[in-house]
């Protein structure tokens, strides 16, 4: 075996045990475990660039088989094949699992007065945020997308507030200034819509039954996983909200490849994250039609296709062809406003 190949074995595997080891101590912050866990998220991302890089050289070295263009042919086929199939998905859960940056938070004018607020998981996690009081009895809690923080939704703040709604806008766990670990899955982050949204039914200015949710792409996958278990969200908008699983991309009409690397990616996330989806986005969304729903999509491939799956199981849905993933707001404004504060006026102002 080559020095090559021996890099490329041993990287895997401790790229596999960090990952095991690190999904198993996600969650453990303090003592020992707790700083074995920061040394696992450092060593996986480590493990998993080498094992690729000496992967693809290996692949690289195919060019040496039979004559020279058969060789170049086959190892570049080979080479992207790896790099689709498997870096780009592995690389992927990864990301969303450990390598997530945390972006500055600063003020921002909300066109409305707000208060910060700290929130408390039950897992103990605290989480900040901006809070505007509502004028109108109801109240929604906005979420935001991967290695964002509450400024990604601030827009969508400043239109609820001007409606008179009472806004919650927070950093999910992770990101922004609020504690735990960086971790983009939408499984993982049902403590923190719990928070949200029982932070917003305690406001004596909102009356029973008037919360919301607005998600914005994590922020979506977030809320539909958190919803079955939550009664008291009266109703929410989902924007972004893409296949979770092979099940979904092929309820979507995906290709075969992106079935395969969405399989992989999700299977490789639940190990890295310690936990896993409730079950497949159109199983989520049949557990939640009975209550108002408003699903944003955009473009005109699986996003688009998923959204529609889940729209046959209940719920509204407004697909903007020509956007791009969870810019509604920005591709939209006006049909945005007219859309979801008509929503909300008729799930949580009658």
């Amino acid at each position: 075996m080559t020095r090559t190949a021996r890099t490329a074995v041993a990287a895997t595997a401790v790229f596999a045990v960090a990952g095991v080891a690190s999904g198993l101590l996600i969650d453990d912050q303090s003592g020992v475990s707790g700083v074995l866990a920061w040394v696992l998220r450092t060593v996986v991302p480590i493990a998993a660039v080498v094992a690729f890089g000496s992967t693809l050289a290996l692949i690289v070295r195919l060019r040496h088989r039979g004559p020279r263009a058969v060789g170049w042919t086959a190892a570049v086929a080979a080479a992207l094949t790896f790099t689709v199939l498997v870096a780009v998905p592995v690389g992927y859960a990864v990301y969303l699992t450990h390598l997530p940056a945390r972006r500055a938070v600063h003020d921002v004018d909300l066109g409305a007065p707000k208060r910060p607020v700290t929130l408390t998981t039950a897992g103990g996690v605290k989480l900040r945020g901006w809070y505007v009081p509502s004028r109108n009895g109801a109240a929604v809690a906005l979420m935001h997308g991967t290695g964002s923080n509450r400024l990604g939704v601030a827009g969508h703040a400043r239109l609820l507030a001007r409606h008179g709604y009472g806004v919650l806008l927070f950093d999910l766990h992770g990101h922004g200034e609020s504690g735990g670990r960086s971790l983009s899955v939408g499984w993982d982050a049902g403590d923190d819509v719990a928070a949200a949204t029982r932070f917003l039914a305690d406001r004596p200015e909102v009356g029973d039954h008037r919360v919301g949710v607005i998600g914005v792409s994590l922020g979506g996958e977030a809320a539909i996983e958190a919803m079955p278990d939550l009664p008291g969200i009266r109703a929410a908008v989902l924007e972004g909200v893409q296949g979770g699983s092979a099940d979904d991309m092929r309820t979507g009409g995906a290709d075969p490849a992106t079935i395969a690397s969405v399989a992989l990616m999700t299977s490789v996330a639940r190990v890295l994250s310690g936990s896993g989806p409730h079950g497949t986005r159109i199983d989520l969304m049949a557990r939640i039609a009975s209550r108002p729903v408003l699903l944003i999509s955009a473009g005109r491939g699986t996003e688009a296709h998923v959204n529609e799956a889940m729209h046959r199981r209940g719920g509204e849905l407004w697909n903007l062809p020509d956007a791009s993933h969870a810019s509604a707001l920005r591709t939209d404004p006006a049909g945005y406003e007219r859309r979801v504060i008509g929503f909300l006026d008729r799930a949580l102002r009658r």
